[in-house]
């Protein structure tokens, strides 16, 4: 009897909605990670005595760990199977959030979040390529529409789960409870998550797997969706980078309240992601994304003049936010979908490097909006607006050339 067996024979493994649910969580690990401390980033700095770029370095080096470490996660999960590959990551994932909670120097930080971001991208990595070996059709398209939505949406509320915490405990207590997400995910896959993947035997190696990313990288159709969804990530993620140097430090915002905003934005991601799948039906190909694309850079265009106008307030920032997230729930699914629907033989690799664009898009955004010479207003409606256009540009062209 196989170890899979041993683990899930006592009992019934999950299906329908409460994998799709588990399967959300596994892929929001990198977005808890990322968003959950954002309103720690000022204590953050005090009980470290780090600047304030470098406390943003600790989100940078996430986003960049979390990139490349899907490169070698999705081929190996190919190779080896999803649920070693995932309890492994679940492990590292959980332990680096302790140390993080007793990190006592910014650069002991610094380094235990390149390792915690190995950890959560092996989950959002084998959350997408369980989804792909486990849907066909129009139910592939439902449940990767609804992880996706659902993981964008985790930015929304965990800001305000941070806030919580920070205000009640601590930063330090933000990560301890990375690490219990972390248990309790080991404890569902251990005992309710058999293995997904049953072609092994014909899985690539690990070099060839590696070529096969240059391969896909040269097909039009991953290309252009890849690149969307990593101009539409950069606008988001230099946000997350701004908004506690925006809210609490410039309009005076407390943390706990904070953690409120993306509460209150989080609709808009929601009313996008709901949108994606019907305008995909009514128009088909890539023209919803191209949708989506347009009213990003409404949003960002809007933001960049209020702020130009010395017109951008709270309210003002928080609406023109609000119309970018809803162009950016709609670019995140159907990009996501598009990307991975041509390659059921590749899932692990398409996923991987599907994450791949998303976090690097993130990280290229944080990156250029600190070297910016401009304030935060306007530096970041310039960010996101640039990314609309990119994202522009890359789908009009190579729609046509399609």
């Amino acid at each position: 009897m196989s170890v899979d067996t041993m683990a899930v024979g006592k009992t019934t493994r999950l299906s329908g909605k409460p994998l799709i649910f588990f399967l959300t969580l596994l892929a929001a690990l990198g977005m808890l990670a990322t968003n959950m401390y954002l309103a720690s980033f000022p204590s953050i700095g005090r009980d470290l005595a780090a600047s304030p770029a470098q406390v943003k370095l600790t989100l940078t080096v996430f986003l960049l760990g979390f990139a490349f470490g899907q490169l070698v996660i999705g081929p190996l999960s190919d190779m080896f199977g999803r649920r070693p590959l995932l309890l492994a990551g679940l492990v590292l994932y959980t332990i680096t959030g302790a140390l993080c909670a007793i990190a006592t120097s910014i650069d002991w930080m610094i380094g235990i979040r390149i390792a915690q971001a190995i950890g959560a991208c092996t989950g959002s990595v084998i959350a997408r390529a369980v989804a792909r070996d486990l849907f066909q059709g129009d139910e592939l398209t439902r449940s990767l529409g609804m992880i996706t939505t659902l993981v964008a949406v985790a930015p929304g509320f965990s800001p305000l789960l941070g806030g919580i915490i920070e205000t009640l405990v601590g930063w330090r207590g933000t990560f301890a409870f990375l690490a219990i997400i972390g248990i309790f995910a080991i404890f569902v896959v251990w005992m309710r998550i058999p293995e997904t993947h049953h072609t092994r035997d014909s899985a690539p190696r690990l070099g060839a797997a590696f070529a096969g990313y240059f391969e896909l990288l040269g097909k039009r159709e991953f290309l252009i969706p890849g690149i969307s969804i990593a101009c539409a990530m950069a606008g988001l993620f230099a946000f997350f980078a701004a908004a506690p140097i925006i809210f609490i430090e410039q309009f005076g915002v407390l943390p706990i309240v904070f953690g409120l905003i993306p509460c209150f934005t989080v609709f808009a991601v929601f009313a996008g992601g709901f949108s994606a799948p019907r305008l995909a039906k009514r128009w088909g190909g890539l023209r919803p994304i191209v949708f989506g694309l347009a009213i990003m850079l409404i949003g960002a265009g809007a933001m960049l003049a209020a702020s130009l106008l010395k017109f951008a307030g709270m309210a003002q920032v928080l609406v023109t936010l609000m119309i970018f997230l809803y162009g950016m729930g709609i670019v995140s699914p159907l990009s996501t979908v598009v990307a991975m629907r041509p390659f059921p033989e590749k899932a692990g690799a398409a996923s991987a490097l599907i994450g791949f664009c998303q976090m690097a898009g993130g990280a290229l955004g944080t990156i250029v909006l600190s070297l910016l010479p401009f304030p935060l207003l306007p530096a970041l409606p310039i960010v996101m607006a640039g990314g609309a256009i990119i994202g522009l540009i890359a789908v009009l062209l190579g729609g046509k050339r399609g």
